[in-house]
């Protein structure tokens, strides 16, 4: 008997043995193993015992030593082992799928909007430390598990609301330990949010604090308001919020462009009050809030018109006299509206039967416009009735003054005392409502004696001290 025929004969006795003695491996099952590690060593062991099965029972298949039916059961079992070991792998890399946020770094353009350029990399089951190996197992069948697809990922704020844009960001593949660059625009600045990650039926939520990145230092400046009207002698005050995107401390000046140099202004500390020569900012500190006051003249010239807006920049300079942060604001100069009431008596005093009559008042235009439809509203107790002239006046020029009398009658029930009247003057310039100070004036009231009654007591008052004299001298006598 050759060698050959002998190898033959023990090859097929192995296999006959092993096909009697065949196993069955139990399925698998994600939920029973407590420790997948250690069933993928199981099934890797498993799956090359059945494989040099298969391989022995395919040569004696080729050499008509077992039948057709015998050898699909070992290419069967060998099958099985496969995909059992390709699931335990699954398992083991994706059974805590993890998306690990390398950086986020928040950028401003010179325009003004807000990016973040985000990386993320794929890090699932590296903490299982596999050999390389088992890697190497699974990457020759047509199973990937180096990839993780239809990835979703999302910047929200703290109320879980969506401000990225584009809303979701759809990766189709991210392979193992792959980085991937992402660049949202933000739709609301925040200093942080939370980064959300889907994938197949996981989400997950992150809360990160974004760093500041900028290729050339930079200062945002966001005005409370954009534009305000000033009346002639007031001053305009704009709240900054300035935010520094640089990584050295820098000082910044201010300088304006385009404000007319009659107006006089400076940039002013928003906690202290402080008036700022310079404007300091480093890395620690990034937001800080200052304020701008711009004093508008009494007199404005010939260069500046009433109602005309006037737009210009503060620009922030650095040492290189380079333009790093840049607020377009707006100021429109109006001329000065008021009006006051010139009065010389405030007191009055007289019985409840007199009229109560203020004459000594003056309605003045102090200001520098016109005042149309100029009326009264004056406060009085319930029941009194008052009559002023001027009931209306049309138009109150700058400079003019006009007399204003006013006349009060009292109830005939009136009680004595001393009455309180509140008096004012409303009108409207420009589509502006204006109104005087309120005036108050005091009014005390006396009854009214009857003459008959004052006669008849002082002639009863000389009868008593007449008969009183009398009667002593009789006395004196006796």
């Amino acid at each position: 008997m050759n060698t050959k025929k002998i190898t033959t004969l023990i090859l097929l006795l192995y296999s006959l043995f092993s096909l009697l003695n065949a196993q069955t491996y139990q399925e698998y099952n994600p939920n029973s193993e407590r420790f997948r590690i250690i069933a993928l060593e199981m099934a890797k062991i498993r799956l090359e015992y059945s494989e040099q099965q298969w391989r022995n029972a395919r040569e004696l298949f080729e050499q008509n030593l077992i039948s057709q039916n015998d050898f699909h059961q070992y290419e069967l079992q060998y099958k099985s082992d496969r995909l059992n070991f390709d699931m335990y792998m699954l398992s083991v890399i994706f059974d805590n799928p993890y998306i690990n946020i390398v950086q986020a770094d928040k950028i401003r353009d010179i325009n003004g909007e807000v990016f973040v350029e985000l990386i993320i990399k794929n890090t699932s089951g590296g903490n299982y430390g596999l050999e390389e190996s088992l890697m190497e197992d699974i990457a020759g069948t047509n199973l990937s598990i180096t990839g993780m697809y239809n990835l979703y990922i999302s910047i929200k704020d703290m109320n879980r609301t969506i401000i990225s844009q584009p809303y979701e960001y759809h990766i189709t593949r991210l392979n193992f330990e792959e980085e991937y660059s992402i660049r949202f625009r933000l739709l609301k600045d925040v200093e942080s949010a939370i980064v959300s990650t889907n994938y197949g039926d996981r989400v997950a939520e992150k809360q990160i604090y974004f760093t500041r990145r900028q290729d050339r230092s930079l200062i945002t400046v966001i005005p409370d308001i954009y534009a305000q009207e000033i009346e002639t002698g007031q001053m305009a005050t704009f709240r900054l919020s300035m935010e520094y995107f640089g990584d050295i401390r820098q000082s910044f000046t201010a300088e304006m462009e385009g404000l007319p140099e009659i107006f006089t202004w400076d940039v002013f500390s928003t906690q202290s009050n402080v008036t700022m020569s310079r404007l300091v900012f480093s890395p620690a500190e990034t937001r800080q809030n200052y304020g701008l006051r711009i004093r508008v003249p009494e007199r404005v010239g010939n260069n500046v018109e009433f109602d005309v807006p006037i737009e210009f920049n503060m620009l922030l300079k650095n040492a290189q006299n380079e333009v790093a942060g840049i607020a377009e604001l707006q100021i429109v100069p109006t001329g000065r509206v008021s009006m006051r009431l010139i009065v010389n008596n405030l007191y009055w005093k007289g019985n409840d039967t007199q009229e109560i009559v203020f004459s000594q008042i003056r309605l003045e235009n102090e200001g520098m416009r016109p005042i149309t439809n100029v009326s009264a509203e004056i406060f009085l107790p319930a029941n009194w009735e008052y009559e002023i002239t001027p009931q209306r006046i049309e138009i109150l020029n700058p400079g003019e003054r006009i007399p204003i009398e006013i006349k009060i009658k009292m109830p005939s029930n009136v009680l004595p005392g001393i009455y309180q009247l509140r008096y004012r003057m409303i009108g409207n310039s420009v589509n502006r409502n204006l109104q005087t100070s309120e005036i108050e004036f005091r009014a005390e009231v006396v009854k009214k004696t009857n003459v008959l009654v004052i006669l008849f007591s002082v002639v009863l008052s000389l009868a008593v001290i007449v008969g009183a004299i009398v009667f002593i001298i009789k006395i004196s006598k006796n």
